[in-house]
């Protein structure tokens, strides 16, 4: 495609070598070169300045990690909770009850649990084996130091979670997602 041009752009074409002037400068790229170096001259204490904030910002981040890294080490190596004899006396009671009601559970789930009807029956055998053999271990634990809350805690949730998978199986309706 050809562009149109009219006259003003042939006027123009013929005049702009005539406007053209040449000259010689021999300080402009001298006052170039000055004006850049000092322009890096102040630039640098602008970066320096940037490297205080940086700082600042650590400092603060320090002030605040430090005494939160000192709390969660504090928490953690703390001794654990320990019960009075009356408090280990109602939770030896607790698992006495909890034992004899596991044990009704038991008995009941027994024919199912030898001879699963189901492949999710067999699953319940085996998830009872694992807890039986948690709450083995932490009941040993637990004579070593009876006093101990967390222990016994531990020892509570895998009581309720056995009872719950005994009464699962009696009734053969799953209640945890993990039992399906």
């Amino acid at each position: 495609m050809t562009p149109i041009r009219d006259e003003f752009d042939l006027w123009l074409e013929d005049q702009a070598p005539l406007l053209r002037r040449h000259w010689d400068s021999p300080e402009l790229w001298p006052r170039i070169a000055g004006s850049l170096e000092i322009e890096r001259a102040r630039r640098r204490p602008a970066s320096s300045r940037g490297l205080g904030w940086l700082a600042a910002i650590a400092a603060a981040a320090l002030m605040v990690l430090v005494p939160s890294a000192w709390w969660i080490w504090r928490a953690r190596v703390q001794p654990p909770a320990l019960l009075t004899e009356q408090a280990l006396g109602e939770v030896r009671t607790a698992e006495q009850a909890y034992a004899l009601s596991i044990e009704k559970l038991a008995r009941a789930a027994g024919p199912r649990i030898e001879n699963p009807p189901t492949a999710l029956i067999a699953t319940y055998r085996e998830k009872l084996f694992v807890l039986d053999s948690a709450i083995a271990n932490l009941k040993a634990e637990a004579e070593r130091n009876p006093y101990n809350f967390n222990i016994r805690r531990e020892l509570l949730a895998l009581y309720q979670d056995k009872q719950q998978t005994l009464k699962e199986i009696l009734d053969d309706t799953p209640a945890s997602p993990l039992a399906q």
